[in-house]
């Protein structure tokens, strides 16, 4: 099920393609691509013998609420340096009211997850291989602390509710329980949180590529720029794990494909206890608001991934 719901190709305006056609050439099929959280267009493109004979196209209207996450990609994609696992930017700006972002085209599959699946250490060694080329940052973006631990929390804002006479309905008996206490933890992360590199800030399976080469090496690209930070690169590292746990890992064995990274290794066990409170507090916090317009899935997908988040939380404040 995809959580977006996203416009076909012959529903963009016809300016809009136009505009398109005029910048890559004549455009001889478009592919929609329902991945992803946003309701805007996501299309492969090919024009033949166009300027670019192949492009990924996104594009949401400039009056869009999501529209800021757009063109902050744009701003990120344009100054991410060679060699970076990422899709080269090749224009971006506004067209009759659509904010729209150009990119060579990738071909490639999201890697699976599950447990004994190969794609596991190729994207984890990818995605701790993005410090190599983002550390220290390009970009000026705000801190992870500020950016991130604004955001990664859930448990507090429950608890305050609870004192107000909110009985915090739909929570599980377990975090019911604890509530007091994961509202005490899930910020612990926050000050480690700090470091010189560009951090992702989204990772999961659909902002991730695996690359279909002809090489006996995998490449992974990472897609999706639009919530960078700057700070310790261990937190792009460690988002792999509620996705893990998701795919079918224990919380356990989702830890164990981090061993040998570093950034893994050098964590406080406190730290990464904290840090799978925040997701799952983030997590259940979101999941019970509305979903967004042109979104129905994506509160769904939110409880499932609480439960993953949850089910790492238990695991490690129970060893």
């Amino acid at each position: 099920m995809s959580p977006a719901v996203r416009p076909s190709w012959s529903d963009l305006p016809e300016a809009l393609r136009e505009a398109l056609t005029h910048r890559l050439g004549p455009i001889h099929h478009a592919a929609v691509q329902s991945g992803g959280f946003t309701p805007g267009v996501a299309a492969r493109l090919s024009t033949g013998h166009g300027r670019i004979s192949r492009a990924f196209v996104k594009a949401i209207g400039a009056d869009h609420v999501l529209a800021p996450k757009y063109r902050a990609e744009a701003a990120i994609a344009g100054q991410l340096p060679a060699g970076t696992p990422a899709p080269r930017l090749r224009w971006s700006g506004e067209v009759d009211g659509w904010v729209v972002l150009i990119f060579d085209d990738v071909n490639g599959r999201h890697p699976d997850l599950a447990p004994g699946s190969a794609d596991v250490p190729v994207t984890v060694a990818g995605v701790a291989g993005l410090a190599a080329t983002l550390t220290p940052s390009p970009a000026d973006v705000a801190a992870s602390p500020q950016v991130r631990g604004a955001l990664l929390h859930g448990w507090g804002e429950l608890l305050r509710r609870g004192a107000a006479g909110d009985p915090a309905a739909g929570l599980g008996l377990w975090e019911r329980d604890r509530l007091s206490t994961l509202a005490d933890l899930e910020g612990v992360w926050v000050p480690y949180a700090a470091g010189p590199s560009l951090v992702h800030g989204d990772i999961r399976p659909d902002n991730l590529l695996i690359r279909d080469t002809d090489d006996t090496d995998d490449t992974l690209m990472v897609v999706d720029w639009a919530q960078p930070s700057i700070g310790a690169p261990w937190q792009d590292v460690v988002d792999l794990i509620p996705h893990m746990i998701m795919a079918g890992h224990t919380p356990p064995d989702a830890e164990k494909a981090l061993l040998g990274v570093p950034a893994w290794h050098d964590l406080p066990d406190l730290v990464v206890t904290s840090y799978a409170a925040a997701y799952a507090g983030y997590w259940t916090r979101a999941s019970r608001l509305p979903a967004p317009p042109g979104v129905p899935h994506l509160r769904a997908y939110q409880a499932h991934a609480a439960r993953a988040a949850l089910a790492w939380t238990q695991a490690r404040l129970v060893n």
